[in-house]
């Protein structure tokens, strides 16, 4: 499998739009979007790497909603929808600690 990273997505996008761009690449099995105090973005995951490499030539800087997104695969590994731990430090029991303002300083 391989997953890619969808950055500067604009704020109102939601999983069904990005599902509805990567879907034609080949089989998914993951898409879903996230958001940050100032940014959204998403995850794709598609289950032939081919397919994530297509997807990326296609769609690396095409424009959603009048802004230039980055597709890239994605570093590091897959966080669950059931995984509660901070995205960025890995801290148990902090799985939004991404959307408050002092982010910083408590990771």
């Amino acid at each position: 499998m391989s997953q890619l990273f969808v950055g500067r997505l604009p704020r109102d996008t939601q999983s069904s739009e990005l599902e509805r761009i990567f879907e034609k690449y080949g089989k998914m099995s993951r898409c879903d979007v996230k958001r940050g105090v100032n940014s959204c973005y998403g995850f794709v995951e598609f289950a032939e790497t081919n397919d994530a490499e297509d997807a990326i030539k296609q769609c690396n800087g095409m424009t959603v909603q009048g802004e230039r997104i980055v597709v890239e695969m994605a570093t590091g590994s897959a966080k669950r929808r059931n995984d509660s731990s901070c995205f960025r430090c890995g801290t148990e029991g902090k799985y939004l600690c991404e959307m408050l303002l002092d982010f910083e300083d408590l990771c």
